[in-house]
């Protein structure tokens, strides 16, 4: 295990206060397409309703022409989905509308059920803490690789924004407890085994309540709370009712997480690779041949990168390659599923 730490210091909290933030970094952890018919899309694309039931044109296609070009490029919904959220005294929160669609699947990137080639799904997680790296990883790779955001990341509205009008979907990381805490620290708001229940909830609100617009979470570390059922159910069941779905990244291997959500009937992405865990690009490249290998035998596969230059610089020219050898390169929500793994 390449261990290490990072102190980061912010500008101001991501709550407002004084305080400065400690945050440490796992060294473990871890546009083309064309528009498509909504008929043939994974995701539900239907217009969002206003407050009478009808249908609203304004918000369905922005207010932004700019963006609104943008974002149709990609067949993106536009967001916040005002039937589609709850206010709450955080900020507000995704739940499940009305008419019964969920927020993961309405703000997923579409994704042609018709394309039967082995799809591989990359997620690049950590983003938003660095400005030079996160600014490079949306506009460098394409609009099918999925962008997780850390909560307490100062920009974090305006980097989904980005990503979206760019064609990405979007994750939120979601910090939990991992075996060696405090000694490694996933930064602010973690989610902890040894708290109340309802402590924990309302540190999932605070997550939950930072920005709009993305499918799901994925978990950052937690090698310790994702071996606690008891801690961890209570959490999963308030991510299930709003509607969103579970990248698992199983930094720990025995972690129950995406286990026990797929017991709720939760949507799950599973991590299967992590492309950088070892920062050096003989490595990096190894893996990348392994994914393709396994897509092929498996059909889909999902792979967890970080923001790393070495990680752009070999990932840029391995997807392009990618068409040329009967792979797709998919968002998560085209891997996610509820069937056990």
């Amino acid at each position: 295990m390449a261990g290490g730490g990072a102190w980061l210091l912010l500008s101001g909290s991501a709550d407002g206060s004084a305080q400065q933030p400690r945050v440490t970094m796992s060294m473990n952890s871890f546009r083309d397409a064309e528009p498509l018919k909504r008929d043939a899309a994974a995701v539900d694309g239907r217009t969002p309703l206003d407050a009478s039931g009808k249908s609203d044109t304004a918000t369905a296609h922005g207010r932004n022409t700019a963006k609104r070009e943008q974002i149709a490029a990609a067949g993106m919904h536009p967001h916040p989905d005002p039937l589609l959220l709850e206010q709450s005294d955080l900020g507000p929160l995704p739940v499940i509308g009305k008419d019964g669609r969920v927020p993961w699947r309405v703000y997923a990137r579409p994704y042609s059920l018709l394309d039967e080639r082995p799809r591989i799904a990359v997620v690049i997680a950590g983003l938003g803490i660095s400005e030079t790296m996160t600014q490079q990883v949306i506009e460098s790779m394409p609009g099918e690789v999925t962008l997780s955001f850390a909560a307490f990341s100062k920009n974090i509205k305006k980097w989904i924004d980005k990503s979206r009008a760019d064609g990405h979907e979007v994750l939120i990381d979601l910090p939990m407890e991992p075996i060696d805490y405090p000694a490694s620290d996933p930064g602010p708001r973690t989610l902890l085994a040894s708290v109340p229940i309802d402590q924990n909830l309302r540190q999932l609100e605070w997550i939950l309540s930072r920005a709009t617009g993305y499918i799901g979470v994925a978990t950052y570390m937690g090698s310790g709370l994702g071996t606690k059922p008891r801690a961890l159910n209570p959490i999963l069941t308030e991510l299930k009712n709003r509607g969103l779905l579970l990248v698992d990244t199983r930094e720990n291997p025995i972690s129950l997480t995406g286990k026990l959500a797929r017991e709720m009937g939760m949507t799950v992405a599973t991590n299967e690779s992590f492309i950088d865990r070892q920062p050096a690009g003989k490595i990096i490249s190894e893996r990348l041949a392994k994914l393709e290998i396994r897509a092929k035998d498996h059909g889909t596969i999902v792979a967890v990168a970080r923001p790393l230059p070495v990680t752009l610089q070999l990932l840029k020219p391995w997807i392009a390659s990618l068409k040329g050898k009967g792979l797709a390169l998919a968002p998560v929500s085209a891997i996610a599923t509820t069937k056990p793994k």
